[in-house]
Formats: structure tokens, C-alpha cells, sequence
């Protein structure tokens, strides 16, 4: 008798019912994590190697751009960076741009660019927007203003250095 009891216990009724709690807990602390979002000044000084190829027509019509770096930002500590450009040829159009920071810990904070200014040939200032990220970053948000210097050591690769200053709030 006991063990039917504990069978009728175990029924699929009440795994659907855990489960529906353990998805409502979930999103209570999603929620709660959103809420509790503080925003913070941002920092990051960075510096590395920079690529151009060409587009594959497709998916990237003209020109890509691969800069890869390392450098510190604050709240991510010493972290390596990637940002990733497809230029699709159009006058101002920048095309599509990515940012993406990780910091030593392996949490990412991404990034898009939405406006650049070219101040001489080889400098120009931008604003990256923060768009969420994994870990502590996940539904984060901010933005910051930065300064970039390349230097062209062969016609299609160089050096660059950032600094930039902004918000950030997760």
C-alpha cells in the first residue's frame, strides 16, 4: 500500500507543477537582478592588432575589420577585447559593428558602435552602446565615449590604443 501511495506521490502532475515553480523562481530572480541594477562610471584603456579583409560580398559586401586586444576596463579587470566591423561600402554607413569584452573570469559584456568621427587619418572618436553579455553582464547596459589612435603597419593591418569613458549599469 505504501508503495502505490508513493507512486501516486510521484505522478508526472507533480513534476510538471516543480517544474512550472522552478520557471516562475527563474524569472522572479531575473526580475529581481534587473531591479537591483546599479549604474556605475566605466573605464577602459586598451590596446592590440588590427586586420582588414575583404568582404565576402554576402554577408559582408566590402571590407572587415578584426581588432583583437587586451587591455583594463573597469569592473571587468584585465580583459581582452574583439570588436568586429563589416563596412558595406555605402558613404557614411559603417555597416555592422561588435564589440565584445571578457573579462578574466570568462563573463562578456557586448557591444554595438553607433557613431564614429574620424578627427585625422589615423584617430577618430566613437560611442559604443552596452547590449547584455553573460554572468554578472547578462541583461547589462550603459554606454561610453572613446578615443582610438591606429597606426598602419602594413596596408592592411596595425596597432591600435583606446581609452574611453562612460556608464554601465548591471
Amino acid at each position: 500500500m505504501l508503495s502505490v501511495a508513493t507512486l501516486y506521490a510521484c505522478s508526472s502532475d507533480s513534476l510538471i507543477t516543480d517544474e512550472a515553480d522552478l520557471t516562475e523562481q527563474t524569472l522572479e530572480l531575473q526580475r529581481s537582478s534587473i531591479e537591483k541594477a546599479v549604474t556605475r562610471p566605466f573605464k577602459i584603456n586598451a590596446e592590440g592588432d588590427f586586420n582588414l579583409f575583404p568582404g565576402d560580398g554576402v554577408t559582408c559586401p566590402a571590407v572587415v575589420l578584426n581588432a583583437l586586444g587586451e587591455g583594463t576596463a573597469t569592473h571587468l579587470g584585465l580583459s581582452t577585447m574583439l570588436e568586429e566591423w563589416c563596412f558595406n561600402g555605402e558613404g557614411n554607413d559603417l555597416g555592422t559593428r561588435t564589440l565584445t569584452l571578457t573579462a578574466a573570469n570568462g563573463d562578456v559584456l557586448h557591444g554595438t558602435h553607433s557613431y564614429i568621427l574620424w578627427t585625422s587619418p589615423t584617430s577618430f572618436e566613437e560611442v559604443l552602446v552596452f547590449d547584455g553579455g553573460t554572468g554578472r553582464f547578462e541583461n547589462a547596459t550603459g554606454e561610453f565615449n572613446e578615443s582610438v589612435v591606429v597606426i598602419f603597419d602594413t596596408e592592411f593591418g596595425g596597432t591600435f590604443t583606446l581609452s574611453g569613458k562612460g556608464t554601465l549599469t548591471y
